[in-house]
């Protein structure tokens, strides 16, 4: 009886979503990687990903932080439709006019810096990639608990526009078509979910104002510059070593870092986007406690087995630097030992007991601890892949002992 009533609640269903969502997304990852490696190449590879860590800068600056801000507003006004539209619309708008500022930027950085050259269709790919993922309203399912038809959506772009390139994609010239396809699955799953989200919500066409635009804009900006600054220390890697080390360090690092964000990629969704949701709505304390400290531990657990059976197993689907990949994946295994306690314990935590700012000041003071160190390993020559990973441990254990001591605090004044 307990257990048919869990698994038909809405709690659950948009847990079970969420895992095949990014479940099926980091599958897919799984099979490309092996698959890319042998046929483009390491540096190919690694050429790719520096792209996607380029754009990736913009697509955080294009969300602004819609995705948490957002959901208060949405939760107060799930059933009243006019509401919802003016939220929608205006929310487009603003994301609208950051995406002409980004491609002005990103166009004037690419025919202007000499790095940058050479690659202009895989930069044009990844533009419309990035195009795809800022209309796609994940933030609106999100917040209505209601995955499921994201889900669908996505997973079905997916199987449609990825699966090619394993009979496109056969030599090293052929690396501008993977962008190609991961930017065509972006853009069908922005349009159909638009669709469909305006049709399942009733949304009507609202004029947006500039005053609504400035209100979602400050709104947002507390979230924004937390989540900018946490993505800096998140990805910045990539993109360093492909500056400093060139294509094939960083095709080294990718790999191992996919098998890192293949992990990271189910929890902390989770983590933001179905129990932010959740906590807000219910407020329970007691069992939001129970929960954060349940998701801890369960975390540590998996990581552990993760560590034992990963020399066994990924030697069966990587042939290419995999001794290399398993000792920097194994340095990653502890990153998310704290990264994910220090995911759970932000907004989902610190924020459902009114301390955003608590959050927001972890936040800059872990990303004043990464960007000086990163400054020092450049200065002195030490940015290799090793440094760069033990930094990035570094900073997630700084963020999460302020955030543990604002809870310290918060809990003593209670």
């Amino acid at each position: 009886m307990i257990i048919s009533k869990v698994v038909k609640s809405k709690l659950f269903s948009n847990i079970f979503n969420q895992f095949l969502l990014y479940g099926f997304s980091q599958i897919l990852p799984f099979l490309l990687m092996p698959y890319l490696l042998a046929t483009i190449g390491v540096a190919k590879y690694g050429l790719v990903n520096f792209v996607l860590a380029f754009s990736f800068y913009f697509q955080v600056v294009n969300e602004w932080g819609f995705d948490l801000s957002n959901v208060r507003h949405v939760v107060k006004n799930r059933d009243n439709s006019k509401e919802l539209s003016k939220i929608f619309w205006s929310i487009i708008g603003c994301k609208g006019l950051l995406l002409i500022m980004s491609l002005l930027i990103y166009t004037l950085i690419i025919f202007l810096i000499p790095k940058f050259h050479g690659n202009e269709w895989l930069y044009f790919w990844a533009f419309i990639r990035l195009f795809g993922i800022i209309i796609t309203p994940f933030w609106l399912f999100r917040s209505m608990e209601d995955m499921k038809y994201v889900t669908r959506i996505s997973l079905l772009c997916k199987c449609l526009c990825i699966l090619p390139i394993f009979f496109v994609v056969k030599l090293p010239s052929d690396y501008n078509w993977v962008m190609c396809f991961f930017s065509l699955e972006a853009l069908s799953s922005g349009i159909v979910s638009m669709l469909i989200a305006i049709k399942r919500y009733r949304l009507q066409f609202y004029r947006v104002r500039p005053l609504d635009i400035r209100f979602y804009f400050k709104d947002s900006l507390p979230f924004f510059t937390s989540v900018f600054l946490t993505r800096i220390y998140q990805t910045s890697n990539t993109f360093v070593l492909g500056l400093v080390c060139g294509d094939s360090v960083t095709g080294i690092y990718s790999a191992s870092e996919k098998l890192h964000n293949s992990y990271a990629s189910l929890v902390a969704p989770l983590i933001n986007h179905i129990f932010y949701p959740y906590f807000s709505r219910v407020k329970n304390f007691v069992r939001i406690n129970k929960m954060v400290l349940t998701i801890i531990i369960s975390n540590l657990i998996i990581l552990i087995l993760v560590y034992i059976v990963s020399p066994y197993l990924i030697p069966l689907f990587i042939k290419v630097e995999v001794n290399n990949i398993i000792n920097y994946f194994n340095i990653f295994l502890l990153v998310l030992v704290f990264s994910v306690s220090n995911e759970i314990l932000g907004f989902p935590y610190l924020g459902i007991l009114g301390h955003i700012k608590e959050v927001k000041d972890s936040t800059w003071y872990a990303s004043l601890f990464y960007l000086s160190l990163l400054l020092l390993f450049l200065f002195f020559g030490m940015v290799n892949v090793l440094n760069l990973i033990l930094l990035l441990l570094g900073t997630n254990i700084v963020s999460l002992l302020f955030r543990l001591s604002f809870i310290k605090k918060s809990l003593s004044r209670a």
